[in-house]
């Protein structure tokens, strides 16, 4: 099973929006975002959807 992550990175700060059930869900979410808020609608491409797998360690060094 797999779920989707969906973040913002922007000038080296990360956000965590959300995980979802489907990429559909998280590109929808991603929509609204960029096309509604303040902040994220001026860098619509800062955002990136990752998809992970469940029950499995996703722990790495930045």
């Amino acid at each position: 099973m797999y779920i989707y992550q969906l973040t913002y990175e922007d000038e080296g700060s990360l956000l965590m929006i959300g995980y979802f059930g489907s990429w559909k869900k998280a590109r929808s979410v991603m929509k609204k975002y960029r096309s509604t808020l303040p902040g994220f609608k001026e860098y619509p491409n800062c955002f990136i959807i990752k998809k992970m797998k469940v029950n499995k360690d996703n722990y790495y060094f930045l």
